[in-house]
């Protein structure tokens, strides 16, 4: 059998363009696993709710319905919330507060926080984008602070292990 030249270049052609794309996938791959995906869970006044990285668990007991948290290792998040409320008097199953965020702690202390997002009376709200600090971020813990108490968080997430 007689190759011509172009024959025999294309499968080295392939060949070097499936390494190059193993050597740039491979890091952007990694960067898009987890270091948190995890249920939020509402604060209760402490001791019930431990203090994290300095903050206290907000005063009142705070409830919430189906509601999650992910940060990446390249930064990425996305918060869920649902029904973040406090169920007792003078509240009785409403949300007091109008803008929360969303604050990184890896090792028990605080990396960073996201921008202020929104949360409705029924305390629903959700946000997404990228977060600083997640390089190196040892149990991570994601806590939802109110924007104007940045001394207290009223919700949390944590995960025991993850890594997909």
């Amino acid at each position: 059998m007689n190759l011509t030249r172009t024959s025999r270049l294309i499968p080295a052609a392939a060949v070097a363009a499936m390494a190059a794309l193993a050597l740039t996938a491979s890091p952007a791959l990694a960067s898009g696993h987890s270091i948190l995906r995890a249920d939020l869970v509402g604060s209760m006044p402490a001791p019930d709710s431990p203090k994290i990285a300095g903050i206290n668990p907000g005063g009142a007991p705070w409830v919430n319905g189906p509601s999650s948290a992910r940060v990446r290792e390249d930064g990425r998040f996305m918060v869920s919330i649902t029904g973040l409320v406090i169920p007792t008097a003078p509240f009785n199953h409403t949300n007091p507060i109008a803008s929360v965020v969303a604050t990184l702690v890896c090792d028990d202390m605080v990396r960073s926080s996201t921008a202020p997002f929104a949360l409705s009376p029924a305390g629903d709200g959700s946000a997404s984008g990228r977060i600083a600090g997640t390089h190196r971020c040892k149990d991570p813990v994601l806590l939802i602070q109110p924007n104007a108490n940045r001394g207290v968080y009223i919700a949390s997430a944590m995960s025991e292990d993850d890594d997909d």
